[in-house]
């Protein structure tokens, strides 16, 4: 029998964040296996064609595969009753959290309570997608680990992403005595679906860019902040004879923490003019998901240097693998084992333009090579559909509900 589920997210579109990308999908592949799905979510996720009416405010809008309740203005302790008053009135048996703190409001801790406040509610879980600690407020210090410590120790549930946070999730919750049963790891999938392209519809992405037959096409797809090593991809860049063009691919800060983003996004577009690049390096703005997925398969190799290295959290490497792309990425600073260089990625150490510039160049220079790692990236993208992932996901749901 198939579960009421609802999904708590700081985002979702029309909002820009991956967090939201991956809870649409999460959504359609649970519905596809006949799960009843109630999303709830910030305001401005509101479609631009929903009623705004008064009365129609509190009101769920029907997606087809889930049932949309864009009901928070702030994600501040009244977002608790907010979201309490739809789990019970659609009678939910399980209210699952995906949690990234920039996406519900840094400077707050009422999102870590949520699993408190539903205690005697449903069953609650939480999805980690990162384990960053909220801001909270100045000199929040220890406070800070505590809000997330409390948000792991009071929920039935938790999930991690991949490997590294699956460990220092398991050190939290066990300080408290809970089952290793509460903790699961379940990776995420491309947040991008791959569209079928023909070399038309390429022919006219890298005309429009400017690019010449004998060029080459580096792509960056993904929000841009600090984390993400932009930077030294322009560093490398630098390095690179006129042949080489960069891609920046979809939007540039996204709808979460857009002010440190914007401030990254300004200090790389003034780099890029002191370097003398403004005319090898393109950008896309918010696209499609058919348009990005063009790009995706118009770029000759894409580069996505993570200065906290390589991880399957990352929906935008996922894409890249899904799209089965040859990929250069910077080497995991926690093991992953399936991220395998010369096999289906090539790794770079993290921070170094020298090194990033040569793999581009060893790529380039290299068809076979880059054929190789296009087929295997395409072969561990299968590992992580999202149907595994959901049925993965609902099982984890249903032994909370023993």
């Amino acid at each position: 029998m198939g579960l009421k589920i609802g999904l708590v997210t700081g985002e979702y579109p029309p909002m820009e964040g991956g967090v939201g990308a991956f809870t649409a999908e999460l959504a359609k592949a649970l519905h596809q296996q006949d799960h009843t799905i109630h999303i709830i979510t910030s305001r401005e996720a509101r479609p631009p064609d929903a009623p705004r009416t008064f009365t129609s405010a509190n009101e769920p809008i029907d997606l087809g595969f889930a049932k949309l309740h864009p009901r928070i203005g702030r994600w501040r302790w009244p977002s608790l009753a907010a979201v309490a008053d739809v789990v019970l009135r659609q009678e939910l048996d399980v209210v699952n959290i995906q949690y990234q703190p920039a996406a519900f409001n840094m400077n707050s801790a009422a999102i870590n309570f949520l699993p408190w406040r539903l205690k005697n509610v449903a069953k609650t879980a939480v999805t980690f997608h990162d384990l960053r600690l909220p801001y909270l407020f100045p000199k929040a210090g220890r406070l800070r680990q505590t809000a997330v410590n409390f948000l792991a120790h009071s929920a039935h549930g938790v999930i991690a992403t991949n490997s590294a946070d699956y460990d220092a999730l398991t050190k939290t919750v066990s300080r408290k005595g809970a089952k290793v049963s509460q903790i699961a790891q379940i990776a995420i999938g491309s947040n991008i679906t791959v569209h079928q392209t023909n070399h038309i519809e390429i022919g006219e992405i890298r005309e429009k860019l400017g690019l010449k037959p004998q060029d080459v096409l580096l792509g960056y797809f993904g929000f841009l902040n600090e984390s993400k090593g932009a930077d030294t991809l322009i560093e490398a860049l630098a390095q690179l004879d006129g042949r080489f063009h960069l891609v920046f691919i979809g939007g540039q800060t996204g709808a979460s923490d857009g002010a440190n983003n914007q401030t990254f996004l300004d200090d790389l577009r003034a780099q890029i003019e002191a370097l003398g690049l403004s005319k090898r390096v393109h950008w896309t703005g918010f696209l499609g998901d058919a348009r990005v997925s063009a790009h995706l398969q118009a770029a000759d190799m894409m580069v996505m240097p993570y200065r906290d290295g390589a991880s399957l959290r990352r929906g935008t490497l996922m894409a890249a693998l899904a799209h089965g792309r040859p990929l250069i990425t910077t080497t995991p600073t926690a093991p992953t084992p399936q991220l395998i260089s010369g096999e289906n990625c090539c790794l770079a150490p993290v921070g170094d333009a020298v090194a990033l510039g040569t793999a581009v160049q060893t790529l380039t220079n290299d068809a076979d090579l880059r054929e190789k790692l296009g087929q295997g990236a395409t072969e561990l993208a299968d590992q992580f559909s999202w149907q595994k992932i959901a049925a993965e996901t609902a099982v984890f749901f249903k032994l909370l509900s023993c």
